[in-house]
């Protein structure tokens, strides 16, 4: 008998969870020696094993699973897990009705189980994972375009791109400067643009050197130290005027992207400018 796990269940232990339209994001502890029985799930997802390592049959395959290792699994696909000494991390990232359809329109199809093992998606998925656990007005933006890269090459089919900067993308990008306050989204940018959110997000990266999201993080970035810069005007007031939740939101945010607190990159700052 195959145990069918309805949308946004797991087995193990869900530590945090997070939904960002049809996407269901979840940090999930499995105990060492543990067997799952044999289960599906209703939606299709993808598993970033974090620490620890299980072995796994699926269909007539068999596989183990290892650190940095990122498995895709089609819906309703049974499978059975034997968990090794040591507990397993695993971020699994369930793939909702709308993604599905996104990547069909663009030709490529998520029914077969595929795995990566380290290189640029396990430097993807760390990403994603990470994004998660951030609360910020970029995070959405972020989440989305990591996800969709990390589908689009599970596809197998890299979308052709145009050898010159096509005049949507520019505007795109002053969009993403002008607007960088707002909880901006991929498909509502893709819209705007006339183009598909898998193109959209491809070209910007070819032509940009980096993901939607990363830019966005960027333009945040420079406006904040440029805030910053003012030494009269209050930390309280420059985080909320950025788009965090509190001051100590700003904090832990800039210490992530620095190492030092506002205060300390503001002096730093300081004597950085010249004159």
């Amino acid at each position: 008998m195959t145990e069918r796990l309805a949308s946004g269940r797991f087995l193990g232990k869900t530590l945090c969870q997070r939904t960002v339209g049809d996407l269901v994001l979840a940090d999930v502890r499995y105990p060492a020696g543990a067997t799952l029985p044999r289960h599906a799930h209703e939606r299709p997802y993808f598993c970033l094993i974090r620490r620890g390592g299980y072995n796994e049959a699926f269909g007539r395959r068999t596989r183990s699973c290892t650190p940095g290792m990122i498995a895709f699994h089609p819906p309703g696909e049974p499978h059975t897990q034997a968990f090794g000494d040591r507990a397993v991390a695993s971020f699994n990232v369930e793939i909702g009705p709308e993604w599905l359809y996104r990547m069909r329109e663009a030709g490529g199809a998520l029914d077969q189980p595929v795995e990566f093992r380290g290189g640029d998606m396990n430097r993807l998925g760390l990403r994603l994972y990470k994004e998660t656990r951030r609360k910020d007005k970029a995070s959405t933006l972020a989440i989305e375009t990591l996800t969709l890269e990390i589908l689009l090459a599970m596809t197998g089919r890299p979308p052709v791109l145009e050898k010159t900067k096509p005049k949507w993308l520019t505007r795109a990008q002053e969009a993403l400067e002008a607007r960088y306050e707002e909880p901006l989204a991929l498909r509502a940018m893709a819209k705007e643009a006339g183009v598909h959110p898998v193109y959209f997000a491809s070209t910007f990266r070819r032509f940009y050197g980096c993901s939607v999201g990363e830019y966005l993080r960027r333009v945040r970035f420079e406006r904040l130290s440029r805030m910053l810069r003012e030494p009269g005007r209050p930390l309280a007031e420059i985080a909320l005027a950025a788009g965090f939740a509190d001051q100590s939101h700003f904090t832990r945010t800039l210490r992530r992207f620095t190492g030092m607190t506002p205060a300390q990159y503001r002096t730093f700052l300081r004597f950085k400018t010249p004159g």
